[in-house]
């Protein structure tokens, strides 16, 4: 746009209040008013055709000029309502000479067109209250100006597509083995915040991260002057929590303590949070009845990353999980399930924003199996079709002087659960209240090792007292007894 645009307005004395869009601003409304006429006309004068807000524009910009006369006064200023074509409007605040905060002006930019940073046609509507001083008194303006066009772009940072981690814990640095982070897979501007779960088995570990740029141009390990290469930390071995990261000669992070952990980027920002992981993830779906009520499903774990559950599924919008640390939390994207809801592939990915439900790929008896190191799934179907069923399974130990058992609930086929208070001795797990079937193990509970898989007729299980959550699947023999705090 190359053309100042000119708007005006007349200010008619003895005018107590003139409203309304897009009047005819220069045609009197009533009495003589040649004192006002001949002293005053407001002008409106596009100054600002264009804005990079990636550029050093100070803490004030300046989009238009007004002619402001002795006697006359803006009593509050101006109001502008930025829009896109009319949608999505959001009103900022310029002051007397047409200058607006440059920091407010971007967020309403960023309101109205998301992050991205692509050059964007701006509408901007100006509204004035006007105060005109005559000899016969103050006359009050309400007034508002056709639109006026500007382009703007916001300044965000460069977001790669994906990100991966690589370090020690990635098989020592090998780019074949890198864990990719999980994302919502809406556009990075939109949502730039990344996710990835990973287990660490030594002390002192380790890493960088990589853009997915880096892997299409075939050069893992750049670091362009760009700002677009591998990212890292400032200080090599920073065991920092949580910190800035940079591609400004990035240095590898550090992890001291083995156990796993969940890392958080957000790009927007260029920040990263680093937390130790409670080893349980808890099943809500349709075998359980979308019962986010009770943590009544546990996943069973074979390693820090990798958990099964084996039951008969609907064979349709089957499950999704939750971390033991957001277990019923829908509002923060903690959910783990697929990009495609409803998808009943045998093997897929996981995600977590915006995740859908995962289905079995038919109506039968499967071991759904989960690995978060690479943030993917298998059903395996099962060659017994028909397991046994029991008509009931509870707990008999010492803590009810081994006379009457605590019987669990069936949450989903062939998987109990229940909560009940115990005193110090040994339990057992057992069916139909007798002791033709009964699961037992060689194991002491604690908090870092509350599973283990029933022994047929095994030993008696060890848990000092408290109040514990009891789970049992009886096809595999998987049991769990989690302390409740």
């Amino acid at each position: 746009m190359t053309k100042k645009i000119l708007y005006s307005i007349a200010i008619i004395a003895g005018l107590v209040s003139c409203k309304g869009d897009y009047d005819d601003w220069t045609t009197p409304q009533s009495n003589a008013a040649n004192e006002a006429a001949d002293k005053f006309n407001l002008q409106i004068v596009q100054t600002l055709y264009s804005i990079d807000f990636a550029g050093d524009n100070g803490d004030n910009v300046q989009i238009f000029t007004s002619n402001l006369q002795e006697g006359v006064a803006v009593t509050d200023g101006f109001d502008i309502t930025l829009s896109d074509n009319g949608e999505n409007p959001v009103q900022i605040q310029a002051s007397a000479d047409g200058k607006v905060s440059t920091s407010d002006f971007e967020k309403a930019v960023v309101k109205i067109f998301g992050n991205k940073p692509l050059e964007r046609e701006l509408e901007a509507e100006i509204h004035a209250y006007i105060a005109v001083t005559t000899a016969d008194g103050v006359v009050n303006v309400d007034k508002t100006y056709i639109p006026i066009v500007l382009t703007a772009k916001p300044s965000a940072p460069f977001i790669s597509t994906g990100y991966y981690l690589i370090g020690d814990m990635t098989n020592k640095w090998d780019s074949s083995a890198m864990i990719k982070f999980s994302h919502s897979g809406k556009d990075v501007y939109d949502d730039p915040v990344f996710t990835v779960l990973f287990e660490t088995k030594a002390n002192d570990q380790y890493w960088k991260i990589i853009p997915q740029s880096n892997i299409d141009a075939g050069d893992v390990w750049s670091e362009p002057e760009n700002g677009t290469g591998v990212l890292g930390v400032a200080v090599d071995g920073d065991v920092s929590e949580s910190g800035l990261l940079t591609t400004i000669s990035p240095k590898a992070g550090k992890i001291s303590e083995p156990a796993m952990y969940k890392m958080t980027i957000n790009m927007m920002d260029y920040t990263y949070s680093i937390e130790r992981v409670v080893p349980q993830f808890y099943l809500i779906g349709e075998v359980n009845g979308w019962n986010s009520g009770e943590k009544n499903s546990i996943f069973t774990p074979h390693s820090n990353t990798v958990y099964s559950f084996t039951t008969k599924w609907a064979g349709a919008w089957d499950l999704k999980f939750w971390g033991v640390a957001d277990y019923g939390n829908w509002n923060n994207n903690s959910a783990y399930g697929c990009p495609v809801d409803g998808d009943n592939s045998p093997s897929g990915t996981l995600i977590q924003a915006g995740c859908g439900a995962i289905a079995a790929p038919s109506a039968e008896y499967y071991t759904f199996t989960i690995d978060l190191s690479t943030m993917s799934y298998t059903w395996t179907k099962l060659d017994e079709q028909n397991p046994t069923e029991y008509e009931a399974i509870g707990i008999i130990g010492d803590f009810n002087s081994w006379a009457k058992d605590f019987d669990l609930k069936q949450v989903a086929p062939h998987n109990w659960y229940g909560v009940t208070t115990v005193t110090d001795g040994g339990l057992k797990f057992r069916a139909n209240h007798g002791w033709d079937i009964n699961w037992g193990a060689e194991l002491s509970v604690t908090e870092a090792d509350y599973f283990a898989k029933g022994v047929a007729n095994g030993s008696n299980i060890y848990v000092p007292a408290g109040t514990y959550a009891f789970y049992l699947n009886d096809i595999t023999g998987d049991f769990a007894i989690v302390e409740q705090k």
